[in-house]
């Protein structure tokens, strides 16, 4: 069975988030685990604050890594916050792991295998009845509090099914602020974007270059006004558009370092050919990569600007992946979407 269960404890904050991403890592890098339970069973907070970071966050990290995070073992005052804080959002919610099999493992339950679902929720309660169904469970419903307390005392049932939910995406764009149109292979393949930027950049100037952290957000056209940036579409196994942003400053820093020589701030078309070059280089050795993964994109030239207002025109104003970055300790910036 491929997944794995990590416990929180009874508080949230950045700590305890960073802290349960990187046991998920550890474990996807060790076991290869592509689906993760979080048990909140130690957790009694029910601020409402906490509940939609913790949700926010987990959220975010899901997506950029590619794999399936379920919360489970919430008492039934946190399951309330969760429930509604969790309804447009790919995480799942489970009462225990052992309800969590009947989705993630079908496989491994005989056919005739006999559950009783039962939740207060109407709506949510059909939508658990069906779903069980259709992968040919014998599903018994009940239909008030008595009919399941009649239900657990009896010897007819194998597995009961109560005060959960099944959370399904929603394909409606406004219902969800942090829709990606990124394909789950891209997702997953993003490092290779920014591990060969560093490696890159550190290999062409000498310069020491870093990445910081990644976000999923619409591209940002609030940053300093002065930046370079450069635009290559590319397709094929995967596809969207890579986006290159330099502030002026550091643009200036990196092609000084790579030509020997200075460079006049204004000469504008120097700085968009140079900021051009480092995307086709940068792009040039994910392909690398990518051929050696057996994954087949092919990048088209890139288009330079030097207004990020001409720059977000031309990819569009989709949820992407955000990315900063660093060079000789000046911030640049990368971004991904379709």
């Amino acid at each position: 069975m491929n997944q794995d269960v990590i416990s929180f404890n009874n508080t949230i904050n950045d700590y305890n988030v960073n802290t349960i991403k990187t046991k998920i890592l550890t474990q996807m890098e060790n076991k290869r685990v592509a689906d993760f339970f979080i048990s909140l069973k130690d957790f009694k907070n029910s601020d409402i604050r906490e509940i939609i970071y913790l949700v926010d966050e987990i959220e975010k990290f899901s997506i950029v890594k590619g794999i399936s995070i379920g919360f489970i073992d919430y008492s039934e005052e946190v399951f309330h916050l969760l429930k509604k804080c969790t309804q447009n959002t790919g995480i799942q919610l489970y009462k225990n792991k052992d309800v969590a099999m009947l989705f993630k493992s079908i496989d491994v339950f005989k056919e005739d295998t006999k559950v009783l679902v039962y939740d207060e929720d109407e709506i949510n309660s059909k939508k658990l009845y069906f779903n069980l169904c259709k992968h040919g469970f014998v599903i018994d419903r009940a239909q008030d509090m008595k009919e399941f307390l009649d239900g657990i005392n009896s010897d007819t049932y194998d597995v009961v099914v109560s005060r959960t939910s099944l959370n399904e995406r929603t394909v409606k764009a406004k219902e969800s602020v942090k829709k990606l149109s990124l394909s789950k292979k891209l997702i997953i393949n993003l490092p290779v974007f920014m591990n060969k930027a560093a490696e890159t950049l550190v290999s062409f100037t000498g310069l020491e270059a870093q990445k910081k952290s990644h976000s999923i957000k619409k591209f940002d056209t609030t940053l300093e006004k002065d930046c370079i940036c450069a635009v290559m579409p590319f397709n094929g196994d995967i596809e969207g558009f890579f986006t290159l942003i330099f502030p002026k400053k550091i643009a200036m820093v990196a092609l000084e370092a790579l030509l020997g020589e200075k460079i006049n701030e204004n000469d504008n078309a120097t700085l968009t050919d140079g900021v051009g070059e480092f995307c086709n280089i940068i792009t040039g050795s994910a392909k690398t990569e990518f051929d050696t993964k057996d994954i087949k994109v092919v990048f088209e030239l890139p288009q330079t600007y030097i207004s990020l207002d001409d720059t977000q025109k031309h990819i569009g104003t989709n949820n992407g992946v955000w990315m900063d970055m660093e060079l000789s300790g000046e911030p640049f910036y990368m971004f991904i979407t379709k």
